[in-house]
């Protein structure tokens, strides 16, 4: 095997080559969740190949070999993830071909190139998510990505991390802000994205499901995360009225509660006799990857883009992939609009799985043999929840086989979809129609919004009364009044297991809530319809052509006098020398106090007139003067750093001294 040969001429420094793999990993790095499981290994081994080539300074690798490396990387693209030409696929190809053009950047085209497909790369994060942490991380990314086209653009062999390079960049950046914030406000927009809306980032995401079973809504306690914000037009209501409605459970088999599936919307409206409870109120629902909306009991119409079942479940006519703003109105009631049911709908709501809960059933029985009415029938169960020491807990025994009668004659112990299920079931064997509804119960008042969390899931029953409709009852209320009247919050501070669930930390959260409600307001909300707003407050009209050109022209005559602007400072700072920018330094000393040089007064003699004005620094002003005009004869780049320190602390040596004397 023939020994590696090093390289006579290295194009990119080690330096150099540092920034742009520095460059791919912070691009690249947010994309990592979402492609395949062998990437990772690819990015590792193809930076370390190239940073340890450009140390050691080694051949190139062979173009064949990186083109066999490339073929099989695509194969493995295809099996991973098919061969149809989606978004998905498009951006895997992408930031894989970026990360393999490392293996052939040697020279500084390459490293231009590899630099330009990053800020292509971070800007396709923006197809799944525009969160408010994401844009901070690929800002900063900007930073870095940018950085290494100063570093690329002046060859500076000195540490890694310079002060100068630095303030730079930041410059740079800082001078395209304004133009940025313009474009985003006036550059028009589109109604739909080209390349649709951003995918809802799901992985590891809990929430509300379309199935409740034991455990199912106690595992959502200790999520913190948020579920929706809500604005009220007016005053908010108590937060015991509270009750967001979500999916509406109507089979049991025994273990798990489902949703109709069956179900169509309904073409009438709620009607309600008594209206004096009602409130408007705008929702802004975090992506679920589902159908469901949530609304209070009981909502008086569908909003845009969704439906109303007959169950009064809230479905949007697409998955809420994407944050999702919606406006609605409610009555909040205990008495659902009354709509008859059919023999049909009645059979399917009082049936029961065959065999399962004997218990609970014999003793529905007997209480029917009581001719107890439905009310009373209700109000003895919740009697029984409440005097024979049954528990509200977030954490109850695991039930198994007969889970209702497990829980109400063994266990007696429960989170709300325990006591949902089994009031549910005790119900429907005393032959009335009744259903689980699964949704949020409270919200904590954040900001002048009500922020609705995972932990404020719920479940509770509705029950079929006769002329008057459904009754919504919450058995866990009878049990456990805390946490109707004041929120899963108040449970969760007595029932603290660690530093996550501590006052303090939620109370950071519930801010940094607050923070993400303002960005998803003014930023990820931006819409066609505000732009449109903007424009008529600004006298523009967004229809008309000449408007937008207007618009569009300030903008680009903006923009090309900030660039005439920069390009003109860097070349002038480029075109001095470090000894001429230190001789502006020496002139501004003696320019704060008076003495001002004129355009045909050379080094020699402008330090004559002010050796003669300032004595005391006579000497110093005349070593200056010799070590200046050193510099700017000395060929040896080694020898002009050494005098270009000594000339700045020259400097600041004369205008110490010249401040000491004056005093």
């Amino acid at each position: 095997m023939m020994p590696i040969k090093k390289i006579d001429a290295y194009v990119l420094s080690p330096k150099q080559m540092f920034w742009i793999s520095l460059a791919v990993i912070v691009a690249v790095l947010p994309h990592l969740p979402r492609l395949p499981v062998w990437f990772p290994l690819l990015l590792i081994l193809v930076v370390a190949s190239r940073w340890l080539s450009a140390i050691k300074k080694l051949k190139p690798m062979p173009g064949l070999m990186v083109v066999v490396i490339t073929m099989f990387i695509f194969l493995a693209i295809i099996y991973f993830q098919g061969l149809s030409l989606n978004r998905e696929i498009s951006v895997t190809i992408l930031t894989t071909m970026t990360v393999l053009k490392l293996l052939e950047t040697w020279r500084k085209r390459d490293a231009w190139m590899v630099v330009m497909l990053c800020y292509f790369v971070i800007l396709t994060r923006f197809f799944y998510s525009q969160d408010m942490l994401l844009v901070v991380y690929l800002l900063a990314s900007v930073i870095v990505i940018t950085h290494t086209l100063f570093v690329l653009q002046h060859d500076n062999t000195k540490g890694y991390l310079q002060t100068r390079e630095i303030k730079q960049t930041l410059g740079l950046l800082l001078a395209g802000m304004p133009l940025a914030v313009l474009f985003f406000l006036f550059f028009p927009r589109l109604g739909t994205p080209i390349w649709g809306s951003p995918d809802f980032f799901g992985e590891g995401r809990t929430g509300m499901s379309e199935e409740m079973s034991p455990g199912s809504i106690s595992q959502l306690f200790h999520d913190d995360s948020t579920a929706f914000r809500v604005t009220f037009a007016g005053d908010i209501p108590a937060n015991s009225q509270l009750y967001w409605r979500g999916p509406v459970l109507w089979d049991f088999d025994g273990f798990t509660w489902m949703r109709n599936k069956d179900l169509s919307a309904t073409h009438r409206l709620p009607i309600f006799n008594n209206s004096g409870n009602k409130f408007s109120y705008e929702v802004e629902l975090e992506p679920t990857g589902q159908h469901h909306l949530f609304a209070l009991d009981y909502i008086l119409h569908a909003p845009d883009a969704a439906s109303l079942l007959d169950d009064l479940q809230l479905m949007s006519s697409v998955k809420i992939n994407q944050l999702k703003h919606y406006q609605a109105t409610s009555v909040l009631t205990q008495y659902s609009p009354y709509v008859p049911l059919s023999t049909q709908v009645i059979n399917r709501l009082t049936s029961l799985p065959a065999g399962f809960n004997q218990k609970t059933i014999k003793l529905m029985r007997q209480w029917q043999a009581q001719n107890l009415s439905p009310k009373q029938l209700i109000n003895k169960a919740l009697h029984w929840f409440t005097t024979d020491e049954f528990y509200y807990s977030y954490s109850p025994p695991l039930l198994h086989g007969d889970t209702v009668d497990q829980f109400l004659f063994e266990t007696k112990s429960g989170f709300c979809e325990h006591y949902a299920s089994a009031f549910t079931v005790m119900m429907r064997a005393a032959g009335l129609p009744a259903r689980v509804v699964t949704g949020y119960q409270g919200g904590i008042l954040n900001e002048g919004y009500l922020l609705v969390k995972q932990s404020d899931a719920h479940a509770w029953s509705e029950v079929w009364i006769a002329d008057k409709g459904w009754l919504r009852v919450d058995p866990t209320a009878a049990v456990s009044p805390l946490r109707v009247e004041h929120g899963s919050q108040a449970l969760m501070s007595e029932n603290a297991r660690n530093w996550l669930d501590s006052s303090w930390y939620r109370k950071l959260g519930e801010k940094y809530d607050g923070m993400r409600h303002k960005w998803n307001k003014w930023v990820r909300d931006y819409s066609v319809v505000k732009q449109k707003a903007l424009f008529q407050v600004l006298g523009f009209d967004s229809q008309d052509g000449k408007s937008i050109a207007i618009v569009m022209g300030l903008i680009m005559l903006i923009t090309t006098i900030l660039v005439l602007w920069f390009l003109y400072i860097t070349r002038v700072q480029r075109a001095l020398a470090p000894y001429d920018k230190i001789f502006q330094k020496f002139i501004r000393v003696f320019k704060q106090r008076g003495l001002i040089r004129t355009d045909d007064q050379g080094i020699t003699t402008f330090a004559t007139i002010a050796s003669k004005q300032f004595p005391q620094v006579q000497n110093s002003i005349d070593e200056f003067t010799q070590l200046y005009l050193k510099l700017r004869f000395s060929k040896y780049a080694k020898e002009q750093r050494l005098l270009d320190k000594r000339l700045d602390k020259l400097v600041a040596k004369i205008s110490q001294d010249i401040s000491l004397y004056q005093d």
